[in-house]
């Protein structure tokens, strides 16, 4: 059995990166809320929610290629692991556009959307008061002139590109021992 931690392959040192870098950005951003008191935007939350996504696929597919020792599933894992962070670095463009003012934020990120429509009692008065997040075009920290969203644009598309990289290996070596094997592959009519 392929152990992880003797012999890994590129797909699941992929893995491993992206479950330890999504941790980390996602413990940075709970330290940043919990201790250095910034709070974050709804886009903030969205951006957190792709990485969460990504820790869980990353861990699946080092589960399923430690236990199960499969490739394809590794392989698949590592592909999905791709797309969240296609996803992961669109939503920090997105947001950090809405920062730079290149484009207008959704409207809930001003502190709470359109309510007028709502007539029920308690409900509509709670849903009428200004909440606690700040706007999504408010920057609260930058470190180089990069805000958070920033960061996590680079680093979500550092990790689109090595995911992606490494879902393409373990394709191109799939199909390698298939031809190995003598599997022949569909030939297309001429």
């Amino acid at each position: 059995m392929n152990s992880l931690l003797t012999n890994p392959s590129f797909t699941e040192r992929a893995l491993a990166a992206s479950f330890l870098v999504s941790a980390a950005l996602l413990a940075g951003a709970h330290l940043f809320e919990r201790v250095g008191g910034f709070l974050p935007c709804v886009l903030c939350l969205d951006q957190r929610e792709a990485h969460w996504a990504a820790l869980g696929v990353a861990f699946a597919g080092l589960v399923v290629a430690k236990f199960f020792n499969s490739k394809l599933g590794a392989a698949a894992a590592v592909g999905a692991a791709a797309l969240v962070y296609a996803v992961s670095a669109g939503l920090a463009f997105y947001h950090t556009g809405v920062e730079y003012q290149y484009w207008p934020g959704p409207a809930i990120c001003s502190g709470g959307g359109a309510t007028d429509a709502i007539d029920i009692g308690s409900i509509a008065s709670a849903l009428e008061q200004k909440n606690n997040a700040p706007g999504c075009d408010d920057v609260q920290w930058r470190f180089l002139g990069v805000s958070m969203a920033g960061y996590n644009f680079l680093a979500s598309a550092g990790l689109f590109a090595f995911t992606l990289m490494a879902a393409i290996a373990e394709t191109r070596a799939a199909r390698a021992s298939r031809l190995d094997a003598g599997v022949n592959e569909p030939t297309s009519p001429s």
